[in-house]
């Protein structure tokens, strides 16, 4: 676990000749335009998806735990895009949206006459890939999500709705505070998921048209495995390590306080 860590970490230090150069990487890396902009749609595309995978796993969650037939036929299909591969899934979405026989552009050239082509589309790529994102990781959200709604007692909700309290007034003074702990737990690690995800927006765009849907993620692989510049590369990695590692202290502040309050 440590060997490739300071690996990393060392090369971050040297230049391509192996030569100590102290922190020059790091600082010719972020006065590069280019980085900026890997930040800015890192920012982008971590808040837009997990926003939308937040709220749409949980009222998908409320689905699932109903108790109907329907429901258990519809349950295992959720889990369809979670266990296709990434990179199948990447080829999947990009004939979707190719542009000459993909069948959303053509839907949208018979609703609309006019030329859809968002992979090619420096405004619209970053949408694209992030509804690929979306698409493949909400079953996670979804099911952990489920997972506590199952904790919560049903007699908690009869005892509001005998005190006149109506389905709204129950999601937001029950049902959210006691699912608090779960969602802010999947908050953290969707976030963290997403904001490491390479091979997905690779195989969808590689990163482009131009650097239109380059995150931190795809500049660090395209670097280090594409243009084997293993310096930059190993900066970017370490500069992903930290913001890894602040969320993993987060997250395990939280899972304490809720071990606390469970003893309590």
């Amino acid at each position: 676990m440590f060997s490739p860590l300071f690996s990393g970490l060392f090369m971050s230090l040297q230049n391509r000749a192996g030569r100590f150069i102290g922190f020059t990487n790091f600082q010719l890396l972020f006065g590069e335009r280019r980085f900026s902009t890997n930040i800015s749609l890192t920012i982008i595309y971590v808040v837009v998806n997990v926003t939308l995978i937040i709220c749409t796993g949980l009222m998908a969650a409320h689905l699932i735990t109903e108790d109907s037939k329907f429901v258990r036929f519809i349950r295992p299909l959720y889990l369809i895009p979670w266990i296709i591969p990434p990179v199948a899934s990447g080829i999947l979405f990009s004939s979707l949206y190719d542009g000459n026989y993909g069948p959303i552009p053509y839907l949208v050239r018979i609703i609309t006459g006019n030329t859809f082509m968002p992979l090619a589309n420096t405004r619209l790529s970053i949408f694209a890939v992030i509804s690929h994102e979306y698409w493949r990781s909400f079953p996670f959200a979804m099911l952990f999500i489920a997972a506590g709604l199952t904790t919560i007692s049903k007699e908690i909700y009869e005892a509001a709705t005998i005190d006149g309290a109506g389905k709204w007034r129950q999601f937001r003074l029950i049902t959210l505070p006691l699912l608090k702990s779960h969602l802010f737990i999947i908050t953290l690690m969707t976030t963290n998921t997403t904001l490491q995800s390479s091979e997905v927006i690779y195989s969808l765009t590689r990163g482009g048209p131009g650097y239109s849907t380059e995150t931190i993620a795809v500049r660090m692989f395209k670097d280090a495995f594409v243009y084997f510049d293993i310096n930059t590369g190993a900066t970017i990695g370490v500069f992903l390590l930290l913001i890894a590692t602040i969320l993993m202290l987060v997250y395990s502040r939280m899972m304490l306080a809720r071990e606390s309050d469970a003893v309590e």
